[in-house]
């Protein structure tokens, strides 16, 4: 993966904030949290995988859990702070994680495509060949999690082409 950085003209900057992003992504997964008492309040259940994903971002710990914990939310001219149950805090590590990885990765295809783009007519042709459920890994690794989010890509644009183009001909 380094030497390919390399061959498509990646600064060491470059590489290096690809795997934080990366590996915070992962860190992310690893995130616990736990209900409060009776309250409707969530806190960490350990801060080990909030550690390492702050550190990697550059950002700081209490920052981080106070933003997902507690995020100011504007509600008409004001800001308000926001306490979030489990589910909700669960579900916005998911959706941070889940942008931080889709801005990563349409970063890379930009970047990719710049280095290979050679200004020449060309015809354009996608060949794609997957077995649903054929892949089953006990750990899934970061090129595993490239091949997922792209099938979830193609198959986002395939039911977009067929279902919705198709009924606005019709």
């Amino acid at each position: 993966t380094d030497q390919a950085f390399d061959v498509l003209g990646f600064t060491q900057e470059e590489k290096d904030d690809i795997y934080k992003i990366t590996a915070s992504v992962m860190h992310m997964g690893g995130m616990k949290f736990k209900q409060r008492g009776r309250e409707e309040q969530a806190e960490a259940d350990g801060t080990e995988e909030g550690d390492r994903v702050a550190k990697l971002l550059g950002v700081d710990c209490g920052d981080l859990y106070k933003n997902l914990l507690k995020p100011r939310i504007k509600v008409g001219n004001e800001f308000v702070t926001q306490g979030r149950n489990k589910d909700q805090v669960a579900y916005s590590v998911g959706a941070l994680s889940k942008g931080m990885f889709d801005r990563l990765f349409k970063y890379l295809v930009k970047k990719c495509n710049e280095t290979l783009d050679t200004k020449q007519k060309r015809q354009h042709f996608i060949g794609v060949l997957d077995i649903a459920g054929f892949e089953i890994f006990d750990y899934n690794g970061f090129e595993q999690l490239c091949i997922n989010f792209t099938n979830e890509k193609l198959q986002q644009f395939f039911n977009h082409h067929m279902f919705v183009l198709e009924q606005e001909e019709y």
